[in-house]
């Protein structure tokens, strides 16, 4: 048996976009889910007024360091217990969209999580 849920939810209020899937797959006694998770944030948008200003903007943001640093985090964990194998993936970041004269700096985190176990 396999299963698929897919949900795209857009929250334009709140400037967000979250999309997720998640698969279900029993075969053999063993069930596997499988969750992947990707969200989106507009943190701020900066409107220029000219191209010379939006130039200027692009070349400070070049110069800083730290920014766009990414954040990845993997845990793995089994349980003698239930029998249960689980492996977690996140890594969260940021980019920036330049749009005419407008700049949307966006903040990303994906996820992915996979559990294996027997059924009962």
């Amino acid at each position: 048996m396999r299963e698929i849920i897919f949900k795209n939810l857009n929250t334009p209020r709140a400037n967000k976009r979250d999309i997720s899937m998640e698969e279900i797959v029993e075969r053999d006694g063993v069930v596997s889910s499988t969750k992947k998770r990707s969200m989106y944030f507009v943190r701020e948008v900066h409107h220029m007024k000219t191209h010379d200003a939006l130039q200027k903007w692009v070349a400070n943001r070049q110069k800083s360091p730290g920014l766009g640093k990414k954040f990845f985090h993997i845990l793995h964990k089994y349980s003698t217990k239930d029998h249960e194998d689980k492996l977690v993936c996140k890594m969260r970041g940021s980019f920036c969209i330049i749009s005419d004269k407008d700049v949307y700096d966006i903040v990303f985190v994906h996820a992915i999580k996979i559990c294996i176990h027997k059924t009962e």
